[in-house]
């Protein structure tokens, strides 16, 4: 033992002596080293970075210098063995998340990652098994006892650092890196805009993109950006507004009558979007079959009704970046790379959308989720997109859940329901649904499964896309109860449909019939007789499409798409001026002027409300042990604070909680009853219910 850490020493101590002959030199050679590594777990593959060297030098030569700045730093401290090793443990580290996340999802790890940390957390128990959890604790105690070892026996430094030279180093080389980048992007070896985060990860490297992803988020100013530019938009590229009927198959639209027999106005049609968590339709998956079709009823629906593909902007995750841009018609390729606009600019900024927009002419805007409250901020960010009221998870019940955790999406017909009675006149309902999560198990939860697949090459594989075919058959279920519910309620309405993203498991192009991974469906139901039509489109496209369907010509952003779907068929010249406008306007909007508004933002946060129906605190009842709550609409989200504290507490009914450890304190006390979300946020809360209490009464 001893000589062995006598052979450690020595070798340190040689180590020490070459970094200090050579230290530039060293330093360089390391983050080259270094580099290479993170290449080989972020491309899960040696020889893909060998190819990558040979093939981009510049480019490994770039994200070489990235790292060999962070190495820099070393100027600075005298523990530079130290430091050094913590500097390439951190850039591994970042390796190895890649690694690891791309097992799951396609979108490789970048800084937006890392604003969704409470998210993640959230989810985890998905994704991984206990002793996944355990070994990630246990390597992380361990990696920490080995930091704390090398900081004890690394040899340091003697002399003092010149910290002043080391400073003017840091920065001179942070600067050049800068200088570096302007270069490559100016002259197109550089790119600062990623359409595709995957495939940009494999053209730049790792070091540069996750780099770019920590400071690049937002838009960039156009550099034609100006009050001249936007007016030139405004007059000859958005339409204008105009609020009528859609063309119908029928000549003319008959008036409503009432139960006089009285003609009366129709009202505007009810418009229900239903994004549908990791839908897709298994039978054009080309690498396998399915025994017989999953989703007989969203097929069905395509074949009477409008439909196509529709192009979404992330696979296998990113379930709120195809929401922002269906609500908003923003197009995300112009925002900083894997940028989540709800953990960024919504956070502070109220945005124009479908709901601001459709709320001018009467409508209820709602939203509606089958998951956590709190998941991607929701609850806080609906308010800045409009909303009157979100539904979360937290005010349902009678859930059932997948084997992996996930509510069932059986339910939301019911909340539906619940919010279109809420509401007089039109409603603008957003629901999101969750069942088609992943993770997707490898091993057999389905004993036997009602539709089974065959042709893919391992069990796991088999297993995996069972239990996803098992999940989307049900969602395709619930879409015909739901379809039957809006058939039989007597409302006008129109219901747009259509998948999020595709599953993470493992979908490439040559795997698919239409040949894109970023590509689903959509179809639009209706009971107002219109017409039906096939076209493909952009999530950011879609809700002008639909609101031009139904003859409402709204919102900036839509009629802006609006004009530009009027044409099937457009030059490269006209879409790529369009594109371009696109990002003035929504750099305008949101980080400029406002000049598109007369230079004054004219929406304002809404006051949000949780739930649709009243939660209420009715009765107060003392038992010889612990306190029942009465009141309505409770649900096992429901939790009783007595006198400002929590009390833990069960759930017995919608009508009734119990809190078996509590106890009223002699004089005044105050009841409520709050909706907590899982992690702990409180969602809303009841009036205080006020009693007064003086000890049990004798017989």
């Amino acid at each position: 033992m001893g000589k062995g850490m006598g052979i450690m020493r020595a070798s340190m101590e040689g180590l020490r002596r070459e970094a200090g002959r050579h230290p530039v030199l060293f330093s360089f050679m390391a983050a080259a080293v270094l580099n290479f590594l993170v290449e080989v777990l972020s491309r899960r593959s040696l020889w893909k970075p060998v190819v990558f060297l040979v093939m981009r030098p510049h480019i490994f030569l770039y994200n070489t210098c990235i790292i060999f700045w962070c190495f820099s730093l070393l100027l600075l401290v005298r523990r530079k063995l130290f430091l050094g090793t913590v500097i390439g443990v951190v850039w591994l580290l970042l390796g190895f998340v890649n690694l690891v996340l791309l097992g799951c999802r396609v979108t490789p790890f970048n800084g937006a990652d890392l604003r969704l940390t409470k998210d993640a957390m959230t989810i985890a128990g998905k994704y991984l098994t206990w002793w996944h959890l355990v070994l990630m604790g246990a390597g992380l105690l361990l990696l920490l006892a080995g930091l704390a070892f090398l900081f004890r026996k690394l040899p340091k430094w003697q002399k003092k650092p010149s910290y002043v030279r080391g400073t003017v180093f840091v920065l001179f080389s942070l600067l050049a890196l800068f200088g570096l980048s302007g270069l490559g992007m100016r002259t197109g070896l550089l790119a600062n805009q990623f359409g595709n985060l995957a495939q940009a990860y494999l053209d730049y490297g790792f070091p540069y993109c996750f780099a770019n992803s920590l400071v690049n988020t937002g838009i960039s100013k156009p550099e034609d950006y100006s009050v001249e530019a936007v007016q030139e938009i405004k007059e000859e590229e958005i339409l204008p507004e105009e609020h009528g009927w859609a063309p119908l198959i029928e000549e003319e639209r008959p008036l409503a009558v009432d139960e006089q027999g009285v003609a009366v106005t129709r009202q505007t049609p009810n418009i229900i979007f239903l994004q549908l968590e990791s839908f897709s339709d298994p039978m054009k998956y080309l690498h396998m079959e399915c025994s017989r079709d999953p989703i007989p009823n969203f097929r069905k629906l395509k074949e009477r009704y409008s439909s196509g593909y529709l192009w979404v902007p992330a696979v296998g995750a990113g379930t709120a970046n195809t929401e922002f841009e269906t609500i908003t018609g923003m197009n995300l390729d112009f925002f900083g790379p894997g940028e989540y606009p709800y953990k960024t600019v919504l956070q502070k900024e109220a945005c124009e959308s479908l709901c601001f927009d459709l709320k001018e002419i009467g409508y209820h805007a709602q939203a509606i989720h089958n998951n956590s409250g709190t998941f991607y901020d929701r609850y806080t960010v609906f308010s800045q997109l409009g909303f009157d009221s979100f539904t979360s998870l937290e005010y349902m019940n009678g859930s059932g859940r997948t084997p992996m955790g996930w509510a069932k999406d059986g339910m939301l017909t019911k909340e539906i329901a619940k919010v279109m009675k809420s509401t007089a006149g039109a409603d603008m309902i957003y629901t999101i649904s969750v069942q088609g999560h992943g993770s997707y198990p490898e091993e057999k939860v389905l004993e036997a499964p009602e539709i089974t697949v065959s042709g893919l090459p391992t069990e796991e594989e088999t297993n995996a896309m069972e239990y996803y075919v098992a999940q989307i058959h049900e969602m395709d279920q619930f879409v015909g109860e739901l379809v039957d519910y809006l058939e039989d309620c007597g409302e006008e309405t129109v219901l747009v449909l259509y998948g999020d993203h595709l599953p993470s498991l493992d979908l490439t192009e040559e795997k698919l019939e239409n040949g894109d991974v970023f590509q689903t469906e959509y179809v639009i139901w209706d009971n107002i007789g219109l017409e039906r039509s096939k076209r493909d489109v952009e999530a950011y496209q879609l809700g002008a499409w639909v609101l031009d369907r139904v003859g409402i010509q709204k919102g900036t952003m839509f009629r802006y798409h609006q004009a530009w779907l009027q044409e099937l068929v457009h030059t490269e010249e006209e879409k790529e001026k369009y594109l371009e406008d696109m990002k003035l306007l929504e750099y305008d909007i949101l980080y400029g002027d406002q000049e598109v508004f007369e230079g004054k933002n004219p929406y304002q946060a809404t006051d949000l409300h949780m739930g649709v129906q009243p939660i209420t605190v009715s009765q107060v009842m003392t038992q010889s042990r612990g306190v029942y709550v009465a009141g309505w609409n409770y649900t096992p989200s429901s939790v009783v604070y007595l006198n400002g504290e929590a009390c833990e507490t069960d759930y017995v009914s919608m009508n009734l909680l119990y809190c078996g450890d509590a106890s009223l304190e002699e004089g005044t006390n105050e009841v409520t009853v709050c909706q907590v979300s899982g992690d702990n946020i409180v969602l809303s809360a009841t009036q205080p219910y006020v009693l007064a209490y003086h000890g049990e009464k004798k017989p």
